[in-house]
Formats: C-alpha cells, sequence, structure tokens
C-alpha cells in the first residue's frame, strides 16, 4: 500500500476560549471615563448592566474627571451667569400695544447640581421651572404702567420685575442677577404722539427760560438805571460852581500842553485877572419825598427779580465802580477887597486848588498884569 498520512484528529473549542474574549470585550465596552468641562457641575450616576437601578455616586467641579470606572456616566449642568431673553407684545394700561424685551440673567448656585437634576428637570431648568413664572410677572407688571412710563420709567418697571422673581426664587438653587427691558417698538401712532408731546415739553421749558431771562435782564437795566439816578443825586447834592471851575482848570492844563493847540483865554472881569465864566449859576432839580419813595419801591421790587444774577463787577476778581461823588465844597469864606467874586458869592476854593501851578502863558490870579516892555522895531512884513 503506498505511503499515506493520516492528518491528526482536529481538538473541539473548549467554552472557556470563547468566553473569555468575550468578556473581555464587554468589559471595556462597559468601562468609562466621564469628564466635567469648566464651568459646570456633573451629576454622577451608576448605571448596572443589565440587572438593577441607577444610582447617584457624586458630584464633581469642572473641570474634572472621574478616571475608568465602570459603568459611570454623568450629567454636565451649566452653573455659569447666562442671559435669557424673552419677547413681548402687551397691551399696557391706556390699552396701548408694546412690543418689548426682557433680558434676564441668571445663575446656578454653586454645588447645588444633585437638586437641580434630582428637583428641577436638570438640563431643563428654566423651561420647566422659570420661562414661564417670569413671563407671567413681566404680563403682570407691565398691564399696571402706561405705554409712556415703560420708555420713559424703565428702571422703575424693570426694577419691580426683578424684585418679583427675587422674592420667588429666594429660597432655590436660582438666583436672579439682574433684568433688563430693551428693544422697546410702539405703534407708529403711539411713537409721534410721542414725539409731539417731548417737543412740546421741550418748547415750554425753552419759553420759560426765555421768560426768565428776558425778566431778569429787565431789572438789571432798571438798576443800572436807578443806579445812574443815585450818581446823578448825589453829585446835583454836591455840585459847586468852583467845582466846575476847578475842572475846567484841569482841563485847560491838558489842552495847554498840546503841541497843536492855540488856547485863547478870555477874563471875565473888567481888570483881566478872572478866570473864563465856566458855569454861573444852576438851577438844582430836588426830589420830593413821593418821589425818593418811588425810586426805593422801584428798586426793591427789580432786586428781588434779579436776586439770582451777577453782573460783571459782582463776580470775584472784577474791579469796583469809581466813585462818581465830587470833592466836597469847603465852607464859605468871607470875600477878600478886591478879589473876583461868583455869582454864589465869595468862597474859598476846594483844597488842593491853590497848589495848582498855573498854565502856561496865564498868570495866577489876583496878580497884578506886567507892563509889556517895548520891542524893537524890525522890517515890516508883507
Amino acid at each position: 500500500m503506498p505511503n499515506t498520512k493520516i492528518p491528526p484528529e482536529r481538538k473541539p473549542l473548549c467554552w472557556k476560549t470563547i468566553l473569555l474574549p468575550l468578556w473581555m470585550l464587554l468589559g471595556l465596552g462597559a468601562c468609562t471615563n466621564p469628564k466635567v468641562p469648566e464651568g459646570h457641575e456633573g451629576y454622577v450616576y451608576h448605571r448596572p448592566l443589565v440587572f438593577g437601578k441607577v444610582t447617584y455616586r457624586k458630584s464633581l467641579r469642572g473641570p474634572s474627571s472621574t478616571g475608568a470606572s465602570w459603568r459611570l456616566f454623568v450629567t454636565n449642568i451649566d452653573m455659569r451667569t447666562r442671559s435669557y431673553k424673552e419677547v413681548f407684545r402687551l397691551l399696557t394700561r391706556d390699552n396701548l400695544s408694546v412690543e418689548f424685551e426682557v433680558n434676564t440673567r441668571i445663575s446656578l448656585r454653586p454645588g447645588s447640581v444633585k437638586e437641580i437634576v434630582e428637583r428641577w428637570g436638570g438640563k431643563r431648568w428654566y423651561l420647566w421651572n422659570v420661562k414661564e413664572p417670569s413671563r407671567t410677572i413681566v404680563r403682570r407688571m407691565v398691564t399696571q404702567v402706561s405705554a409712556i412710563d415703560i420708555q420713559l420709567k424703565t428702571e422703575m418697571v424693570r426694577g419691580r420685575i426683578r424684585e418679583r422673581l427675587l422674592t420667588k426664587y429666594k429660597k432655590t438653587p436660582i438666583r436672579i442677577e439682574s433684568v433688563d427691558i430693551g428693544n422697546i417698538r410702539f405703534p407708529k401712532e403711539v411713537t409721534q404722539a410721542i414725539e409731539r408731546k417731548i417737543g412740546q415739553q421741550q418748547e415750554l421749558q425753552r419759553q420759560e427760560y426765555l421768560l426768565a431771562k428776558t425778566k431778569k435782564e429787565a431789572a438789571i437795566r432798571v438798576l443800572e438805571a436807578l443806579k445812574a439816578a443815585k450818581q446823578q443825586m448825589i453829585i446835583s447834592a454836591t455840585l459847586d460852581p468852583l467845582y466846575v471851575q476847578r475842572q475846567a482848570i484841569q482841563v485847560y492844563r491838558l489842552l495847554a500842553q498840546s503841541p497843536n493847540k492855540t488856547i485863547l483865554v478870555l477874563p471875565n472881569t473888567s481888570d483881566g485877572t478872572g478866570m473864563p465864566l465856566v458855569l454861573s449859576s444852576a438851577k438844582r432839580k430836588l426830589l420830593s419825598p413821593a418821589d425818593r419813595q418811588l425810586l426805593k419801591d422801584i428798586e426793591r421790587r427789580y432786586m428781588q427779580i434779579a436776586r439770582h444774577s451777577k453782573r460783571p463787577q459782582d463776580r470775584p476778581g472784577a474791579g469796583s465802580a469809581p466813585d462818581p461823588r465830587p470833592a466836597p465844597a469847603a465852607p464859605a469864606a468871607p470875600a477878600s477887597p478886591g478879589g473876583a467874586t461868583s455869582p454864589r458869592g465869595a468862597q474859598k476854593p476846594p483844597a488842593g486848588l491853590e497848589e495848582q501851578p498855573p498854565m502856561a502863558g496865564m498868570r495866577p490870579m489876583g496878580t497884578a498884569r506886567t507892563p509889556r516892555r517895548p520891542s524893537t522895531p524890525g522890517p515890516a512884513r508883507p
């Protein structure tokens, strides 16, 4: 017989050889490593492979992870402050339709992830527990005010809404940071009415300002006129012909110093020793007691109007106005023989007048004229 090889008998596979890789695959698939990102808190729980119930294990604050573990899973909740926007279209107290937005900034209390997941709906905590209650509060607050108050008194309205929300969620892990109302849109007719009202208020304020300004300006002008009248009263009460004569002498002295002027001084006495007559007589206007009382009443009335206004001379640092009062005249003295007399009688000139030096080309008063020396005849001029 030819040589033939008999194949070896195959051994049957053992059940252990089959189940061991299967158990290894299942074990690797059941191992987990849940992670919690930053700003979140993780609710870690265990889920059995076949039988049993889900159980809570621990809470993690991100960023962190549990490491390789058996059938552990995590539900991450964002604990950071976020802004939730809600759009409203409501009728206000005056039955006007207003559209606006309410932005509520809400955060969650740190360390409250277990309570949020088990009692407040987990990741849907806002939709299930905050959205509709907050909208109800906003509707109640807005319907109690007018449309113009929403625009002009926004701080008051949002303050009331925030207080109601804080009261409602006081003992919960939900924290209300702020409430803002914006993007307010009125119907076209309401917008035009508001613009007209604001324009009328501004025009009224402008007219009131102009009226007050005009009154103060008029009061200032009247007070300036009263001041000038008082100055005239003082001057007229103390004005003396000798004082006027003194002023004229000072003017003549200034004119004599000018090289381009020719001055002709004509005496007013027979002997040629008197000065030019400037003022011989004048009538004084004396105010009656009724006129003085009228001036006082006018001054008191307009001082009340202009009491808040300040003129330039009243400001700090401004120079004071010069005193318009002239130098008082000296008492009358008996007339000297041969001296010139004024229409009001012989009076002593004011203090300082006798010390003034004579002007060029003039001699002092009361001195005799010096005879002119005959001049040498010269060639006749054509």
